[in-house]
């Protein structure tokens, strides 16, 4: 999603920095999902839940983010604050909208025995 937003929109604003900001955005995004889902992957649920590790993550995420759109209003030289805006909201509204459509995909299933 982000690679087609970051197309049109470099296509729509005849700017490639929109569409290297919304990459850079994504890639961020998507790269501290990916090491949060591979830190949280052997914890134990309950115990990560006592302890904060989930609350350190989505903060670190959000702090990250917020980073990232303050340096590409600094740096608009090379980066587009519109572009970064739409590579890390991007990430989120697929994150919504695939684990929206998951959800109701297996919650409306007939339960099916496992072997």
């Amino acid at each position: 999603m982000a690679l087609a937003v970051a197309l049109l929109g470099t296509g729509v604003s005849h700017d490639v920095r929109f569409g290297a900001s919304c990459l850079v955005g994504a890639a961020f995004d998507i790269g501290t999902l990916y090491w949060m889902l591979g830190r949280s992957k052997g914890a134990d649920p309950h115990e990560s839940l006592a302890n904060g590790p989930v609350a350190f993550f989505f903060l670190f995420r959000l702090v990250v983010k917020a980073v990232l759109l303050v340096a590409s209003a600094l740096l608009s030289q090379w980066l587009d604050i519109l572009g970064m805006a739409s590579g890390v909201v991007i990430v989120d509204l697929t994150l919504m909208t695939a684990g929206s459509a998951s959800a109701a995909w297996y919650a409306f299933r007939p339960h099916q025995p496992s072997g």
